[in-house]
């Protein structure tokens, strides 16, 4: 234990020693110290320099920078006050662009109307003057019947003058008496009645005998009226018996029309599916007659493989062993028949040409069939009309900056232009031309 210890502390006063001697090389001399002071302050002195120039270029910098900004915003206020002048001269555009084709318009319309409205006119004036002859012919009537009016006036008022007879004064004495008589015999019937009234009221009193009959009335009525309310809820109720019935017959109609048409389409939809099952078995037969077909060719690509012996080796690769010829890889096979056919075609044409001679049978058929150039009048009819196409650019109304078009831009307007229908309407002759500016054209022409 002591070995170990005093080993232990041997070994640290080593490294006690190590670590004195490496720090006693680590310190520094004065002379050191100084030289190391002295290139310190340059230091700073050269970068306190540097510092100065970068400050000095970073003011100038900013002051550019300033002279930039408002150099800057001095152009974007004008470019904003062009573009406020121009959006305003593109709208006034629009505005006398819209004017002008609106007269346009109208003085189409009104060129294209002008024969309705002279004849609506020349209408006017005979209907107005046919309305004169009638007022003319009415006011003479009316004339005529006033006169007659007068003179009827005047002979009613001569033959309307009361006249005094003796015999008439003695008939009217007669009729009053008459009257007299009437009115009395009438008084005796109502005090009559008025008696068995009060006999069969058992009251002597007339005010009770009307407040009983008020009463009786009062209930009566009200009877009456109970029993109306009772009449027109039956009518009601009658009504609506009547309408349910007739719903419910309606339903029983729909409901046989529909049972008939369920079985209609029944018998429909059983036709139809004995059709397909036929067309099916038709298809089935066809695609029978098919793979026969399909079989006897397959036997024959194998058979030209064979005699123009064709090498299957890339096909052994792709395939695997099975070298049968079926339709998934026909297609293959016909590659490499065609290719070898090609080859022995152009061995032949080779042979031939150097033994020089021509026979009868060509290897190689030439089409001889001259290209057809059609005429420009069968590509179209005529050449397009200058007053539509200008029309058609002036009524395009932009409200915004317009800017040159590349050519993706062209050939997309030039697509949608070919896909609007009634484009060869533009395909005609000035003379054909339906707007006004054509007819001062051809005026022109013929003055």
């Amino acid at each position: 234990m002591e070995k170990a210890y005093t080993s232990e502390i041997e070994y640290q006063i080593q490294i006690m020693k190590k670590k004195a001697l490496e720090q006693a090389a680590e310190q520094i001399s004065e002379n050191k110290y100084q030289e190391r002071i002295i290139k310190g302050e340059k230091t700073v002195q050269t970068l306190e320099n540097k510092l100065e120039v970068q400050v000095k270029k970073f003011c100038s910098i900013c002051a550019e920078n300033r002279n930039l900004r408002y150099e800057l915003q001095h152009l974007l206020n004008e470019r904003t006050e062009f573009n406020k002048t121009w959006d305003n001269l593109i709208k006034n555009l629009c505005i006398g662009k819209k004017f002008m084709i609106d007269l346009i318009e109208q003085a189409t319309i009104a060129y294209d109307q002008r024969e309705e409205w002279v004849s609506k006119l020349q209408f006017l004036r005979t209907k107005a003057h046919n309305d004169l002859l009638l007022h003319v012919q009415e006011m003479r009537n009316f004339q005529r019947k006033r006169d007659n009016d007068l003179k009827l006036q005047e002979f009613f008022a001569t033959k309307g003058q009361r006249r005094f007879m003796k015999d008439l004064e003695a008939m009217n004495l007669k009729k009053r008496e008459k009257n007299k008589m009437l009115i009395q015999n009438k008084l005796e019937s109502y005090l009559e009645m008025l008696m068995k009234i009060k006999e069969f009221a058992n009251q002597s009193k007339i005010p009770d005998i009307a407040k009983d009959f008020l009463r009786q009335e009062e209930e009566n009525f009200a009877k009456f009226k109970y029993i109306n309310d009772l009449n027109k809820q039956l009518e009601d109720t009658s009504d609506n018996l009547t309408e349910l019935h007739n719903v419910i017959d309606g339903q029983r109609v729909l409901h046989e029309g529909r049972t008939i048409q369920q079985e209609d389409t029944l018998k429909a939809l059983e036709e139809k599916v004995e059709e397909k099952r036929k067309s099916v078995q038709n298809k089935e037969e066809e695609l029978k007659t098919l793979d026969q077909k399909l079989n006897v060719i397959l036997t024959g690509i194998g058979t030209l493989f064979k005699l123009f012996r064709c090498n299957n080796d890339p096909l052994i690769l792709m395939l695997g062993h099975n070298q049968t010829i079926h339709k998934y890889n026909a297609l293959l096979y016909l590659q490499i028949l065609e290719s070898n056919i090609q080859e022995a075609l152009v061995s032949v044409h080779q042979l031939e040409q150097k033994k020089g001679t021509k026979s009868d049978t060509q290897v190689v058929r030439q089409d001889r069939r001259p290209q057809v150039i059609h005429p420009i009048e069968k590509i179209c009819a005529t050449s397009p009309c200058p007053l539509c196409i200008e029309h058609d650019l002036v009524s395009d109304v932009i409200d915004e900056l317009q800017f040159a078009y590349n050519k993706d831009e062209i050939r997309e307007k030039l697509r949608i232009r070919l896909s609007i229908e009634g484009q060869e309407s533009g395909l005609h002759n000035v003379s054909a031309c339906h707007l006004p500016k054509s007819r001062q054209i051809i005026q022109k022409r013929y003055q």
